[in-house]
This record gives structure tokens, C-alpha cells and sequence, in this order.
């Protein structure tokens, strides 16, 4: 018995090891390597200059960079309330006897297997203030009389992100949701229309209820990608106007790849503040959510 439980234990972790090992190579080392050089001076170029806790001074005192904190905590709150309730709502529709909803489903998923910066370029040209297609529309409809500076204006910057990882993300969730909802009994829903319960009835006390644990994953998974943005605001803004529309991700690229000049010691500590930062709310929503479950 013993010997069987150590052949298992051998066979679970070969399994494991190819995982392991890209594990380490790309996540643990290059976390460890950024501390490293979080405490240096660095261009990249020339040998590491220790000065201790220098860059964590500057980045307390670094107003840009909170403001990109801001703006990451902003946009992701803006796309997780339009992204859920679309998901869903796009999920029940496809989810019912309707015709055409394989062709819906794949028109709908299509973006998620489209490059972001390629839907980002598009949506560039869309949104152009002098030749795009979206001012050309409303200036021929007599909409508006002259054209809308939607990548020079900050809310309007925002909202065309939005839009964009929106359209680019809600395809993916839908299908989980989909999933999801196919996989509740029949027979809880026959039970609900004997106890005369309507449909909004059956979606709130039987669907939303069994959807639980997939909204935990996928309201998970839209956190992540919030403070993961970065292509399309590269893309559409590359953080303008003003820095306004920076996030995390695009500052420390700029200062890893400075042009005029990187940063590499001091955008290791910021993005070791960013490492920070995001499993930080991610361990505190699974402690919300892990506990409300409990709970019901």
C-alpha cells in the first residue's frame, strides 16, 4: 500500500514538474530578479548600482504613478459593471431556442481570438477626431457639428478603452456563463413554473443562485484583466492626454523601455508595487467572496 502511494506520488508530480518548471522560469525567478533590481539604479546596460530603498522613496512620492493606479482601479470598476451584466444578459439570450444563435455566438466570440492591438488599431481609426468613422457617421446625421476629440478628451478616452476591451472581452465570458447555465437542472426550473414562480422569478431564486461559483471565476477573471490592461491604451492613447488615461502596466513599461533613457531599477519597484497591489485585491476579494458563500 505504501509503495502504491509513493509510485502515485511520483506520477502526480511528473505531472506536475513541466508546470513547475514554467512556473519558476517565468513567474517566481523574474519576481525574485525585479526585487533584485527594485534596489538599484539601472539602465539596463550597465552593471547594477545598489542604493537601497531609494526607488520605494521616489514611488511613494510619485504622483504619475498613483495617478496610473487610480486610473487601473477606475477603468476596471468601469469594465466590470458593463462586462458582467452583458456577459449574462448575452449568455440567456443564446442559451434559448432562438434561430441563428450558433452564427450569434460565434460573431459575439469572434474578438476574444482577434489580437488586441490589431482591434485596438482599428478602433484608433474609428475614433479618430479628423477622418474617423464614428465623427463622419454623426456629422452626416446632423448629430453633432463638429467632429468629437474622443482620444483627446479624458472621459471620452476612457470610455472608447472601455468600449474596446468590452467588445474584445465580453465574448469569453458569455461563453462561460453559457456553460454555466446549461449545466443547472431542468428539473429546478419545472419545479419553479409548478410553484408558479414567472420567469424573472425562475432567474433570480434559481439561475442567479446556481451561477454562484462561475461569477466568483469570471468577476475574478475581470479584475485580473483590469489590472492587466495594457494593449489597447498602448494602442488608442499610450496613456494620453496628459497621462490621463495611464495604467500600471503602460507606466512601467515606459520606464523599461525608455528611448531616452531606461529606468530599469526603478521600474523593477514599481512593478514590484504592482505585483503587490494586484494580489492584494485579488486575496481580499476571495476573502469576501469565499466568506459570503459560507455564509449562504
Amino acid at each position: 500500500m505504501n509503495r502504491s502511494k509513493k509510485i502515485n506520488s511520483i506520477q502526480i508530480l511528473l505531472m506536475l514538474l513541466p508546470l513547475l518548471i514554467l512556473f519558476v522560469l517565468f513567474c517566481l525567478y523574474p519576481l525574485i530578479d525585479a526585487i533584485r533590481l527594485s534596489f538599484t539604479k539601472y539602465n539596463g546596460f550597465t552593471a547594477p548600482e545598489f542604493i537601497g530603498i531609494e526607488n520605494y522613496i521616489r514611488l511613494v512620492k510619485d504622483t504619475s504613478w498613483w495617478k496610473a493606479v487610480l486610473n487601473t482601479f477606475q477603468l476596471t470598476a468601469m469594465a466590470y459593471v458593463i462586462q458582467i451584466p452583458l456577459s449574462l444578459l448575452f449568455a440567456i439570450i443564446l442559451n434559448s431556442k432562438l434561430k441563428g444563435t450558433n452564427f450569434f455566438r460565434t460573431m459575439i466570440f469572434l474578438p476574444n481570438i482577434t489580437s488586441t492591438a490589431i482591434i485596438g488599431i482599428v478602433f484608433f481609426f474609428m475614433f479618430s477626431s479628423h477622418n474617423g468613422i464614428i465623427n463622419g457617421v454623426l456629422l452626416n446625421i446632423g448629430f453633432i457639428s463638429k467632429p468629437i476629440e474622443w482620444l483627446g478628451n479624458v472621459t471620452c478616452a476612457k470610455l472608447v478603452i472601455i468600449i474596446l476591451n468590452t467588445w474584445g472581452q465580453v465574448g469569453y465570458l458569455m461563453i462561460l456563463f453559457l456553460a454555466a447555465i446549461q449545466k443547472i437542472p431542468a428539473e429546478l426550473y419545472e419545479s419553479a413554473k409548478l410553484d408558479g414562480a414567472s420567469k424573472w422569478k425562475q432567474f433570480k431564486n434559481v439561475t442567479l443562485p446556481m451561477l454562484g461559483p462561475m461569477f466568483q471565476v469570471i468577476s475574478m477573471m475581470c479584475i485580473l484583466n483590469g489590472f492587466q490592461l495594457f494593449d489597447s491604451v498602448k494602442v488608442l492613447t499610450n496613456g494620453g492626454p496628459g497621462n490621463e488615461t495611464s495604467v500600471m502596466a503602460l507606466y512601467i513599461y515606459n520606464y523599461f523601455f525608455n528611448s531616452t533613457g531606461a529606468q530599469q531599477g526603478y521600474a523593477s519597484s514599481v512593478s514590484v508595487c504592482a505585483t503587490f497591489i494586484t494580489a492584494a485585491v485579488g486575496a481580499l476579494y476571495f476573502w469576501i467572496t469565499s466568506k459570503k458563500f459560507k455564509e449562504n
